[in-house]
């Protein structure tokens, strides 16, 4: 059996399914993971066979772009409820949310007839992608096998490929499909879900979930062996995640900075985890720079994380353990820290809050041990679901049932 992946060109968003994507492997199964040609690299460190589809450039993020991810923090706090009632919502938000899935039809667009021709070749059983990954079903529909999204942060729970939030397709999303003659499918009927459930946020649509236990992947990397040595002072991990840093690299440092200097006077083990190349000059005396370890490997030796609210640097603090300061960047990151929050596993403190409030929160996160307790519990539901092993067996079956029903060979047998 063959299962093709696909993901686009953030590593946040093709971390998820390496656990999913290397039990496929050990089960015996044939893996490919299809993916633009700057992101190689980042495939085949992870042991896993690239694809690549796409343009053969990735483009530096354009102005307007930049301009976009800053404005996500700067308008009116958005309304409480939002995921599950996207009616709340004013026009501006509404049209926030739609230029970011419209940038998503764009990425779709560029990959779509790479990644259609590949399938069509390779004939997969399943499709396997992120939420935001729109060429994914797209190449799944084209050649008549189903597909599953992986779902990450909330392009699941809005369902990005919906103008509006309606029910009516996003302009030009339909088109992905007609394209190659098929009818349009909808991007995350079928979801994997790793959040457990306390940590899970409303959503606006009916989704049929299969829950997988989050195993956390950063990347690959090198343990330093300072890593190993107790920490005489309690050790704290900053970082404003990849997504910053990958399109606005400035505001990706200043963040950074600040959340540095608030929590600088507390006597802590202050470690800055950072992207290569961030210009992170003028940080506070002491402070441990690091870059490219990833999170799987620094977060079990810290007493706390301070971060911008990134699903993956979340998830990978509860599964280690470890409590977590959300300084959210925008109502997304705003929305998984009050998930955080509301399971006891971390803090949230405003985007524009004074140092001495961020140091205060902090202070208290290390000092009170109900995020300890909370922590546990999360992580025995984290622990009570399957495992990546346990999906593929569901997955296999569902595509062999599918296959049985509508009385279609399986390709990688009649080959």
């Amino acid at each position: 059996m063959r299962i093709l992946f696909a993901t686009w060109a953030a590593p946040g968003h093709f971390y998820p399914f390496v656990p999913l994507a290397w039990a496929c492997q050990a089960a015996g199964l044939e893996v490919r993971v299809a993916a633009p040609p700057s992101c190689q690299a980042m495939v085949r460190a992870a042991g896993l066979s690239a694809v690549a589809v796409g343009p053969d450039n990735e483009k530096p993020p354009s102005k307007e772009a930049v301009r976009h991810v800053r404005s996500w923090g700067s308008d009116r706090p958005w309304p409480d409820g939002w995921t599950a009632r996207p009616e709340l919502l004013d026009d501006r938000q509404t049209l926030v949310l739609d230029y970011t899935a419209g940038k998503q039809v764009a990425l779709a667009a560029a990959m779509a007839e790479d990644l259609v021709s590949f399938a069509r070749w390779w004939r997969p059983d399943l499709v396997v992608c992120d939420t935001l990954c729109f060429a994914g079903p797209v190449a799944a529909a084209a050649i008549g096998v189903p597909h599953v999204a992986v779902g990450w942060e909330l392009a699941t729970l809005v369902r990005s490929e919906r103008a509006g939030r309606g029910q009516g397709w996003l302009p030009g999303y339909a088109e992905l499909f007609e394209a190659f003659g098929v009818a349009p499918r909808a991007c995350a009927d079928r979801v994997i879900e790793m959040s457990p459930p306390s940590l899970r946020i409303d959503e606006s649509f009916p989704l049929s979930r299969i829950p997988m236990r989050y195993v956390p992947f950063n990347g690959a990397g090198t343990a330093p062996s300072w890593l190993a040595d107790q920490p005489r002072r309690p050790r704290v991990c900053v970082t404003s995640g990849v997504s910053l840093a990958r399109y606005d690299a400035g505001t990706g440092a200043e963040v950074t900075r600040k959340l540095a200097e608030s929590v600088s006077e507390l006597g802590l083990d202050l470690v800055i985890a950072a992207s290569r190349g961030t210009d992170l000059t003028g940080l506070p005396p002491g402070t441990r720079v690091v870059e490219g370890i990833p999170f799987h490997l620094l977060l079990p030796t810290c007493a706390a994380v301070v971060h911008h609210g990134g699903a993956g640097t979340a998830m990978t603090a509860v599964a280690s353990g470890v409590p977590q300061l959300i300084i959210p960047q925008s109502p997304m990151y705003a929305e998984i820290g009050h998930r955080v929050r509301s399971a006891g596993a971390g803090a949230v403190t405003d985007a524009d809050s004074t140092p001495e409030q961020v140091g205060a929160a902090l202070a208290e996160l290390l000092e009170n041990q109900r995020y300890a307790s909370s922590l546990a519990a999360v992580r025995v539901e984290m622990a009570a679901m399957p495992a990546p092993a346990d999906v593929v067996r569901e997955l296999t079956a569902q595509a062999f049932t599918r296959r049985s029903q509508e009385g279609i060979p399986c390709p990688t047998t009649t080959r």
